[in-house]
């Protein structure tokens, strides 16, 4: 019988990958060209050129993609794939691995399901409250099997390189000066890994069985990492991915737009705005303080809530260095509240929900979002990833239009940092 990593090296390396729908191939394009967008933004604020200092591109492609907040993200494992799979994939097009822009994409999608699975298998969301950063524990595994994939490997070569991976697997998530970094350091650790095994430097495809699932002390359901994996009747997780419309915690844009909604164009006489979250989301958003930083003004819902009614046109801003600040935007920040509702405890973590009160000139208004924009379940279109990146418009419409049986675009190898 087959161990875990060598049922999960069999879908990365199966041949009917590579026959994507129609639908799929659109949606693994637009996520391609939102990861661009995102990492030539990130480029250029001061977290990202520190992470090209480092002198690794890689390195520097996944920390300028992950540092905007702005990413790809799948709920249920609480990992944003995107930001590693992508740049990985771009590493090796630029080794010439990739003969066309279909070998590309599959290998794509080959990463997203590993790194996926391995989120959802150690229960991300949850892990996270213990300071396990579930993108990073996963990242080794996810270019690993976009390098497997690449270079063509066997599926006992796969199951080693992912063994490899995981084995140096910790998810400790690192503090913020290090933080994006860390990613970047650990997808280069999993094309290594993928590197070794191609010269069958393997590692133990038994490692969870022997291990009893648990590694650096996280646990690993091999059911959940290959739940819907088998060939019949295969489930992507890939399909439940989303994207957000704006930087922001992801956990906050189910109430950001809930206000927006109740809200409208104008502030004049709201007296107070009560957000109301499961408790996982709101330890994340709960910042009443005023933020000094770019990423304490991505993360508080108090400030992005204030930002979203008052200069909605700054949501789209990434270098928030400092934040853009009136006296409005503190005194509408200092009237939201955030509560737990354990109303919405069921729809966690499958919906990171909202319900939202306003109060206002004497009436309450209330709402619960549950899919915002962006969601899987009300998914951005071209022309919203087109206008999150407007100034890379020309390289994102060549990822839209690139012919799946030719050579990938050189505009795309062209523009990157």
């Amino acid at each position: 019988m087959p161990s875990a990593l060598e049922s999960l090296a069999a879908l990365i390396q199966d041949p009917a990958l590579a026959s994507v729908p129609t639908a799929r191939m659109e949606r693994l394009r637009l996520h391609i060209a939102d990861t661009l967008g995102m990492m030539l933004e990130g480029a250029k604020l001061a977290e990202g050129k520190a992470a090209f200092a480092v002198g690794s591109r890689l390195a520097g492609w996944c920390a300028s993609v992950r540092l905007t907040e702005a990413d790809d993200i799948h709920l249920r494992s609480c990992t944003t794939p995107g930001s590693v799979v992508v740049p990985a994939a771009l590493h090796l097009t630029s080794t010439g691995v990739f003969q066309t822009f279909g070998d590309f994409v599959t290998a794509v999608l080959a990463g997203y399901e590993t790194l996926i699975r391995v989120g959802y298998a150690i229960d991300g969301p949850y892990v996270l409250a213990s300071n396990v950063w579930p993108t990073l524990f996963a990242a080794g595994a996810g270019a690993a099997a976009v390098a497997c994939r690449a270079w063509k490997l066997n599926v006992s070569q796969t199951a080693g390189a992912l063994s490899t991976a995981l084995a140096a697997a910790t998810g400790i998530a690192p503090p913020a000066s290090s933080r994006w970094v860390s990613l970047g350091c650990a997808a280069e650790h999993g094309v290594a890994a993928a590197m070794a095994a191609r010269q069958d430097a393997l590692g133990d495809p038994q490692l969870l069985e022997r291990y009893r699932g648990r590694i650096a002390g996280v646990r690993i359901s091999a059911r959940r990492l290959l739940q819907g994996a088998g060939r019949v009747g295969r489930r992507f997780l890939f399909d439940e991915i989303g994207l957000k419309p704006y930087p922001i915690a992801r956990q906050a844009l189910a109430a950001v737009e809930a206000c927006r909604q109740l809200a409208g164009s104008g502030t004049k006489g709201i007296s107070a705005i009560t957000v109301s979250v499961p408790s996982a989301q709101s330890r994340i958003i709960d910042r009443p303080a005023r933020p000094s930083s770019r990423m304490q003004s991505i993360t508080s819902v108090q400030y992005q809530i204030a930002l979203a009614l008052l200069s909605p046109n700054r949501l789209m801003e990434f270098d928030r260095t400092p934040p853009f600040e009136t006296e409005a935007l503190r005194s509408l920040a200092a009237k939201v509240r955030v509560r737990r509702d354990a109303r919405l405890e069921g729809q966690y973590p499958e919906m990171w929900p909202a319900r939202v009160v306003v109060e206002r000139s004497g009436k309450r208004k209330s709402i619960v979002v549950s899919t915002p924009l962006g969601d899987a379940g009300n998914p951005m279109q071209w022309d919203d990833v087109l206008l999150k990146a407007a100034r890379h418009r020309a390289l994102l419409t060549a990822v839209r239009e690139a012919k799946s049986q030719e050579p990938i675009p050189h505009q795309i190898l062209d523009r990157l940092p």
